[in-house]
């Protein structure tokens, strides 16, 4: 039952993307290993989008580790936990929740013992900007643990690269590529004379692996303080091919500011989609103002386009059929949705 609602969710979470993203593309699928013990790290750039893209598209049944703070609220963890999400505490938590971090791990390894699957986004924060940062030692921890306990299976560790055309905006486009795997047995012994597993040149050299091999599957600006510079100069479709970014970004003495990309030219769809929802836009100008990190834009949009606008649309589908009959009702609602998903793939 519990994997039904799993499948249920994806599906209608990968459907919601339908409606937000301009276009998803995924690439390097093969790469998923089918039969085996899988940690898939990625970058983090946009807060609770990440792992709702990942869990929607990559073709296993994931395990997430998400920050603590978000299953404070009773309802909220118990609805988390249906979909197979985890609590990573860390020390903005409070360094007593830290210790709560170890049954969280003992799970962890459990899952992988059985060849299931773990996310984790290594870098242990999200921030808006294009670059690879630090890894934290946990996900090693993790990896290293579970072959520890349970003994030399296999275990497989899989960077996957996010990339945004933009991160804040609706109706840009996004594309994942999923490494080539990493046997996480290469950097692991037991044997006398051997690194064990937690020591720490295994656990940085892991760690030093799975950063090179994200930093050739997202754009990778290292220079933070002149980020935004370098970020102007490519047009944001350009984004979606990292290696070509990065490419350019090893010569930047020859970069120059592009001319920004010119106004979206109307639509008529937009004037359309803004009248026929106009209070969950009503919603979001309110809610807008209340969001602090830059990060949590897109989430917070997509949330919201995923409850109150079907709900919203729903009551107006009942109300337009009580007054004009079911089937008119029926039409309202399918016309409702068709000019939000035409909107969305041709602005």
């Amino acid at each position: 039952m519990k994997l039904l609602w799993y499948l249920m969710v994806k599906f209608y979470v990968r459907t919601g993307f339908a409606f937000y993203f301009k276009q998803v593309r995924v690439d390097g699928l093969e790469n998923v290993p089918r039969d085996k013990a899988v940690l898939f790290v990625a970058n983090h750039q946009n807060a609770l989008i990440d792992p709702l893209l990942i869990g929607a598209f990559i073709p296993r049944q994931l395990h997430f580790l998400t920050r603590a703070d978000v299953f404070y609220k009773p309802v909220v963890r118990a609805l988390l936990s249906t979909v197979n999400m985890l609590p990573i505490y860390r020390i903005r938590d409070g360094r007593d929740s830290l210790s709560k971090n170890e049954e969280v791990f003992q799970k962890c390894y459990k899952i992988l013992n059985k060849k299931g699957t773990v996310l984790i986004f290594p870098e242990g924060n999200h921030n808006i900007q294009r670059r690879v940062r630090v890894l934290s030692k946990g996900f090693t921890r993790i990896v290293f643990g579970a072959l520890q306990n349970y003994g030399d299976h296999e275990i497989m560790v899989v960077p996957i690269g996010i990339n945004y055309s933009n991160a804040r905006r609706y109706a840009s486009s996004v594309r994942l590529i999923v490494g080539e795997p990493i046997r996480a047995n290469d950097f692991h012994s037991t044997e006398s004379g051997s690194e064990s597993y937690n020591n720490n040149g295994a656990s940085s050299a892991l760690k030093n692996r799975v950063r090179e091999s994200l930093k050739k599957l997202v754009t990778h600006i290292e220079d933070s303080e002149q980020h935004d510079y370098l970020e102007s100069c490519f047009h944001e479709e350009e984004f979606l091919d990292p290696v070509a970014v990065n490419q350019k970004l090893e010569l930047p003495h020859k970069l120059g500011a592009v001319q920004k990309a010119p106004g979206r030219s109307f639509n008529f769809l937009l004037p359309l989609v803004r009248t026929n929802s106009i209070f969950p836009l009503l919603i979001w100008k309110n809610l807008r103002s209340k969001i602090e990190e830059e990060e949590f834009i897109a989430t917070y949009k997509f949330a919201l386009g995923m409850t109150v606008v079907p709900v919203f649309y729903g009551i107006q589908s009942l109300a337009v059929g009580y007054f004009f009959g079911s089937m008119t009702g029926w039409i309202y609602l399918g016309l409702s949705l068709l000019i939000v998903f035409l909107l969305t793939k041709s602005r």
